[in-house]
């Protein structure tokens, strides 16, 4: 039954993505990431809070989302999009602060740990990472170098949409990731 919630989410997600098409990054040395900057619409969402050693992000990520899941399924509430990461403070030495969220389509009450957030509609410098994700840090680097040399600034954290779900498609060269990262002029 949570396989086929979880299956039903990745399909939700790719037909949110038909409609909403990206470009595709490859890890490939020789292949540049294809960048876009878009208007990205306001989000709403159930999230849960975590600050880790960065040696537990997977742990804890995959925690989080068995939680998020299970309370939309225990409460009939239909995703309205992919899961997603946004990071808050990255320590290299220390902890890493991020939330993990699935969209929604309204409001809801939460419990102490998840909880109901809007996040607003933002201008974002944006490209798909297709790859393991412990290999991202050249995109991030990408999208920085693109931010500054494009007369961007950077205006917030950035985030990742996970269009892949690792329990379905098991080997990390065919995730794929979306990162962003707001930007104004």
């Amino acid at each position: 039954m949570k396989n086929n919630f979880i299956s039903t989410v990745i399909l939700a997600g790719l037909f949110f993505l038909f409609i909403h098409p990206v470009s595709v990054f490859t890890q490939d040395k020789e292949c540049k990431s294809i960048i876009e900057v878009k208007q990205v619409e306001a989000q709403k969402a159930i999230v849960i809070k975590y600050d880790v050693p960065n040696k537990d992000i997977g742990p804890a990520m995959g925690k989080a989302f068995e939680k998020l899941y299970g309370f939309l399924m225990s409460n009939n509430i239909v995703p309205a999009g992919p899961p997603f990461s946004v990071y808050y403070s990255f320590d290299p030495n220390g902890n890493t602060v991020f939330e993990v969220g699935v969209p929604v389509s309204g409001p809801f009450n939460g419990n102490e740990e998840l909880v109901y957030k809007e996040f607003p509609a933002v201008k974002a410098v944006s490209t798909l990472y297709k790859g393991p994700y412990e290999n991202m840090q050249p995109v991030y680097s990408e999208l920085s170098n693109y931010i500054a040399s494009n007369g961007f600034e950077a205006t917030g954290t950035s985030w990742e949409v996970y269009l892949t779900d690792p329990s379905q498609e098991t080997d990390p060269k065919d995730y794929q990731t979306i990162i962003y990262f707001p930007v104004k002029e």
